[in-house]
């Protein structure tokens, strides 16, 4: 049996607790306080299809990006959190620390994009000056084939076609895009843009991944992070839409 302390342990050193947005609730989710484990499921988000999998695989130990709970809770009925519990299953998230942490999910998906880690860092929004002018097309086109994903939304309210600077941030990056603009990046790519936001993107050309395919990596992330010791199955996620 492997201990949970020592787990936790390498993932707060990677994504410090302390580093999270104040609005957050990374940390423990369910904590049943037993420190030993047999198997560690991993899991962008926590879903009773993902229960039901650390159930039937044998996993005590559940990691996930998305926390479980985010507001204060009134009553607990039939669900994620009774399923958990029953099952002996506990649950730790990482969410907006490891946005934020250098090889964290923004990190890694400029990487998975073919543009390695970036050299600038502001807060939620990483970026990089690119070695030569691309244009917007061939990006896109690359970004697709990379991330095996069928369709990018693209927001190019000046219908711009050269890139030579880039911004990302994972998941739900909308709220960064006028931030963005002012820090002057030609192409902003994220998970997830509102309508409102999408109208602030002024001259910089925006790519909406979707908010799964932007984060889908977090197992490979927490498998960097904790090693080869443990014995850790990621669980099978969907994303929850089609586009057809």
């Amino acid at each position: 049996m492997k201990k949970v302390d020592k787990v936790i342990e390498l993932t707060e050193k990677f994504a410090p607790l302390e580093t999270q947005a104040e609005w957050d609730n990374s940390g423990w989710q369910i904590n049943l306080k037993k420190n030993e484990f047999s198997k560690i499921m991993t899991a962008l988000t926590v879903t009773e299809s993902v229960i039901f999998q650390a159930k039937e695989k044998g996993c005590d130990l559940i990691l996930s990006h998305h926390p479980v709970i985010f507001e204060p809770i009134k009553r607990i009925e039939e669900g994620i959190i009774t399923k958990a519990i029953s099952s002996g299953i506990q649950i730790y998230s990482a969410h907006t620390n490891l946005d934020l942490a250098k090889g964290g999910t923004t990190d890694t998906l400029s990487e998975k994009c073919g543009f390695g880690y970036c050299e600038t860092r502001n807060e939620f929004v990483n970026g990089k000056i690119l070695e030569k002018e691309l244009t917007a097309e061939e990006i896109k086109n690359e970004i697709k084939n990379k991330l095996n994903i069928d369709c990018i939304k693209v927001i190019n309210l000046k219908e711009k076609t050269k890139v030579k600077s880039i911004a990302f941030c994972a998941g739900a990056g909308g709220s960064e895009i006028s931030k963005v603009n002012k820090m002057g990046y030609d192409l902003f790519i994220t998970g997830e843009v509102k309508f409102h936001e999408a109208l602030e993107a002024g001259d910089t050309i925006v790519f909406e991944l979707g908010h799964f395919d932007s984060e889908k990596y977090t197992g490979e992330i927490f498998k960097k992070i904790l090693g080869s010791e443990y014995d850790i199955i990621e669980a099978d996620e969907k994303k929850p839409y089609l586009y057809k």
